[in-house]
């Protein structure tokens, strides 16, 4: 042996006096939350996501429901796929690449599938910023392309058709809420009779969000509106629901509440079957109110932004392209003789 070995051996044998519980192991070091969170349950972790929207992003319970039923349809895949409890570590970019192909087999058109994946983008971006994912899966997939379409619009004379057939006063008023404030349903319902001002509109209309912003109707939707209340809301306070719905319970009562938003779908497509208008639907009113206010205005976006409550103006700027009817007085300029 070597002099140089001599006190290599002497280090040796100095350390196997010391009790081994005080030498510092030489594994590199790592958090536990590293060890954690590969085992940690893809469902606890979104739950976690929900809060953050809930508390921090301040979304609204419609949002956060939309998110929890799209990740609920992952995961009954993902479920199926893994035959068991799916982790963290199952969230990878292959499975999410498999499940936008059996999305795409199931029929569903791409702005579902859009959709849905956003959902879990969304997840993703926030999982990569708690570190809670090394990357988001989502980054390293090719969503379809997004159709460019423009809205179902009815035609101004048809709405001013469906409220002259109407003998209703709560339909009639619930039409002109959606055709002349372009109003959502889910604003509509959730009117009280106190937001409602004859003289100029709607005092408060609570939006997206929790905005609230005041809405001006012209006069023929505040006699519509008067009309029912004064006919059918008399008796209510300030606070109570402006539309209800009487019911009846399993035990033969009946009770009145607040109306519900799919109540109005029902009553738009039942409108529709009526007056032989194929495809009805609720926020085809509110188009039909863009688009006319656009027209009226002579291109006025702002106005038309203004009264639809757009936080964006490029959300408004899809009733700018010209519709068929529009088309087709364009080109019969060329029909004109210019002498």
């Amino acid at each position: 042996m070597s002099p140089t070995d001599k006190p290599h051996a002497g280090q040796d044998a100095e350390r196997s006096a010391v009790d081994p519980w005080l030498v510092r192991p030489d594994n590199p070091p790592q958090r536990v939350a590293d060890k954690r969170r590969r085992s940690m349950r893809l469902s606890a972790l979104f739950d976690e996501f929900c809060q953050y929207l809930r508390v921090e992003k301040e979304a609204a319970p419609r949002s956060i429901a939309t998110y929890r039923w799209c990740f609920g349809d992952f995961m009954e895949f993902a479920k199926q796929d893994v035959g068991g409890t799916v982790l963290v570590s199952h969230f990878t970019a292959d499975r999410c690449r498999d499940y936008q192909y059996a999305l795409a087999e199931r029929g569903l058109q791409a702005a579902s599938i859009r959709v849905r994946l956003a959902t879990l983008a969304s997840f993703g971006k926030w999982a990569v910023r708690r570190d809670k994912l090394d990357k988001n899966p989502l980054d390293l997939l090719t969503r379809p392309r997004r159709k460019a379409r423009l809205p179902h619009v009815p035609r101004w004379r048809t709405v001013e058709r469906l409220l002259a057939e109407s003998s209703d006063p709560r339909e009639r008023a619930i039409v002109a809420l959606m055709a002349y404030g372009g109003l959502r349903r889910s604003e509509v319902v959730a009117l009280d009779v106190g937001d409602y001002a004859p003289e100029f509109g709607l005092r408060r209309v609570r939006g997206k969000g929790g905005d609230e912003a005041a809405v001006s109707l012209p006069e023929v939707a505040r006699a519509i509106v008067s009309e029912y209340v004064v006919t059918q809301r008399a008796q209510a306070g300030s606070k109570d629901p402006m539309f209800i719905v009487r019911y009846r319970t399993r035990g033969g009562v009946w009770r009145e509440g607040r109306m519900a938003d799919h109540r109005v779908w029902k009553l738009v497509r039942a409108l529709g079957r009526r007056a032989k208008v194929a495809g009805l639907h609720p926020h085809a009113f509110r188009h039909g109110c863009a688009t006319e206010l656009y027209r009226r205005t002579r291109g006025n976006l702002r106005a038309v932004q203004a009264h639809l409550r757009h936080a964006d103006i490029q959300t408004t700027t899809v009733y700018t392209r010209l519709t068929q009817e529009d088309l087709r007085q364009a080109v019969g300029l060329f029909d004109r003789d210019e002498n």
